[in-house]
């Protein structure tokens, strides 16, 4: 019988290989399941069908992320979910099922206060990446780097989700994790920053890219499309694709990465609660 079920550690290859159909739009689940970082107030949830094959994931707590496709698989995450969560931090995943799923949901919990809708998901291969020059003074970030990437990470999310974030010491450290694992890189224009972006996630077929930023007073001058263009061909060197997504309003950043060389391949949603 068809249904939804606790995810063991004994369905882990199967459920990558399920989160695999659809490797850039479920880049993020997968890397967290794939380096258990699932954390103790998540749930991971499976649907099943009738030969008993996954063809449906959720992961369900703070951040809900439905990754299912079928009207059956969404009914059942979106039970599962009402009745586990009240308070959601965030939804997001492809846009036909958040889209299905807050129409089933959103009676039973609390408004967001940020929707983005729309938000285009795009790829780029290595043969597709752009003949633009090198920045020299992109490098990888270092704990040097922590409190002016911090600051200019906390406008850049403040911008994006509507409300003011402070780059406390909790932020700072976070910041600071990711610079850590290397994953963060910035270039300089002299003594000041011009630009930054980090590796999100990581999986077999894909790096996530976030946090793609130029401070506003720096703007205009090209150092965007030479530093992003510079880590894409670096981080091409470790991960056979890269990818990210964007708000569909981001003209000036759909207009980067389309120049560089990305993409678009889908759509995501987000809804943003606290």
């Amino acid at each position: 019988m068809p249904g939804l079920a606790a995810y063991r550690a004994r369905d882990e290859a199967a459920a990558l290989a399920y989160l695999d159909r659809h490797p850039y739009e479920n880049a993020y689940v997968s890397w967290l399941l794939r380096t258990r970082q699932i954390g103790n107030r998540d749930d991971v949830v499976l649907w099943r069908d009738e030969r008993d094959a996954i063809d449906g994931f959720a992961l369900v707590g703070p951040r809900i992320v439905p990754c299912a496709q079928s009207a059956r698989a969404i009914d059942a995450i979106a039970a599962h979910a009402c009745a586990r969560v009240r308070d959601p931090r965030m939804i997001v995943g492809n846009k036909d099922a958040i889209d299905a799923f807050w129409a089933r949901v959103r009676a039973r919990m609390p408004p967001p206060l940020t929707v983005r809708g729309t938000q285009p998901l795009f790829v780029l291969e290595p043969a597709e990446l752009r003949d633009i020059p090198n920045d020299p003074h992109v490098a990888v970030a270092t704990k040097a780097d922590v409190d002016v990437i911090a600051v200019e990470s906390a406008r850049m999310t403040a911008g994006e989700l509507g409300y003011a974030i402070d780059a406390d010491a909790a932020y700072r450290k976070r910041t600071g994790r990711i610079i850590d694992a290397g994953w963060y890189y910035r270039s300089y224009a002299g003594s000041e920053l011009a630009f930054m972006c980090h590796v999100g996630a990581e999986t077999e077929r894909t790096a996530q890219i976030q946090g793609v930023w130029t401070p506003p007073h720096m703007r205009g001058r090209g150092h965007a499309v030479r530093a992003f263009a510079t880590i894409c061909r670096s981080l091409l060197q470790r991960y056979p694709t890269l990818s990210l997504y964007v708000n569909d309003f981001n003209a000036p950043a759909i207009a980067l990465y389309e120049r560089v060389g990305f993409a678009r391949v889908g759509t995501l949603s987000t809804l943003v609660f606290a």
